[in-house]
């Protein structure tokens, strides 16, 4: 077995050795995305958060990959973020030219979603970002405070986007936790629909990531159409749900222990942690399986590179108002792991059977 190893590591010197000698005298004589276009495919529809993100890259991401490439960005929404997802994983080309920018994909394969065909595992990671979400509701609801939930004037009417979508199964597991009764709507194709939705009082009750939520959602508040009430919180180092220092409002953890005294307990609270794991990556940045390792190492030195961009910083600091936590190459590799390692037998039948009502 030791001989098997060594001479598989042997073998694998020999190869990376050749494929060195004949591809870095290309590489050397002319940038590799000189003339080129790289497109930046956003699972969500134009105007959300994750278009947003992405627009924000692709305006800085140029002048630090080589060859400075035209980027654009293409919106694939649909099913949750199913299909664009599926795109990058099964038909895009591995050329280096496509990369996924994602939002809200673990939860629909721990869950084996029935359209998901993409594995984030089987994917080479690119980079990721770390993002709460913000919970509010319509101020007619008549909640002012979140424990005015046990209480509302009127019935809570959830909105999200797929029955297995992080957004969706956040929201839900919350308001099982605290006993809340509700409805629920899904379906729709992004943050900016759901927005039209809670203005025309189709629904009441929904989150938006951070970013959503600091350039669209607060204008809401503002206006006193919604009533923020608590974020969603991130995975901790201790496998806990943590409040994101980037916002003032309470975590769930924390209104939880509020109103009920102790903190949530049970497979469905285990399945809540799963959720936090899943805003901790909650950007997804990756290209098709089977992209040359020379274009993901490229790929990572522009991405590391544009997010320590100061001009890059204080565009995105403007725009998102919050300071991004960006996760680049084996960094980003690690959190993916942790995210998978929380979805525990028990947590992940309690979501299936929730996904399934």
């Amino acid at each position: 077995m030791r001989f098997k190893r060594l001479y598989g590591l042997f073998g694998a010197t020999v190869i990376a050795a050749a494929l060195t000698q004949v591809i870095a005298p290309a590489f050397a004589q002319e940038p590799v995305y000189k003339g080129k276009t790289v497109r930046l495919l956003v699972n969500f529809s134009a105007g959300g958060p994750t278009d947003i993100f992405g627009r924000i890259i692709a305006r800085y991401l140029p002048k630090h990959l080589a060859g400075n490439p035209v980027i654009v960005v293409q919106n694939m929404p649909g099913a949750g973020g199913i299909i664009g997802a599926n795109y990058v994983y099964e038909v895009a080309k591995p050329d280096g030219l496509t990369v996924g920018v994602f939002s809200g994909m673990y939860l629909p394969q721990i869950l084996g979603g029935p359209t998901v065909r993409y594995d984030l595992n089987n994917m080479p990671i690119i980079a990721g970002a770390a993002e709460t979400s913000v919970v509010y509701i319509r101020a007619d609801a008549g909640v002012k405070a979140p424990e005015d939930l046990l209480k509302p004037a009127k019935p809570i009417v959830v909105g999200g986007f797929t029955r297995e979508n992080n957004k969706d199964l956040g929201l839900r597991l919350a308001l099982e936790l605290l006993g809340v009764s509700y409805r629920y709507v899904t379906g729709y194709a992004g943050v900016a629909e759901l927005r039209v939705a809670i203005q025309r009082g189709e629904i009441n009750y929904t989150s938006e990531s951070l970013t959503g939520y600091n350039t669209g959602g607060v204008l809401m508040v503002r206006e006193g159409v919604v009533v923020p009430l608590y974020q969603e919180g991130l995975l901790g180092p201790e496998g806990d749900t943590v409040r994101d220092p980037r916002s003032d409002l309470l975590s769930f953890r924390e209104v939880f222990r509020k109103i009920k005294g102790s903190d949530p307990s049970g497979p469905l609270a285990e399945a809540f942690k799963i959720s936090g794991g899943s805003r901790t990556m909650l950007r997804f940045i990756t290209v098709p399986p089977k992209t040359p390792t020379e274009l993901v190492q490229i790929l990572r030195r522009a991405f590391r590179t544009t997010f320590e961009d100061p001009e890059f910083k204080a565009e995105s600091d403007r725009i998102m108002r919050f300071q991004l936590f960006t996760y680049v190459g084996e960094e980003a590799e690690k959190v993916n792991a942790a995210v998978f390692r929380a979805a525990t037998i028990p947590a992940r039948e309690a979501l299936k059977k929730m996904a399934q009502e």
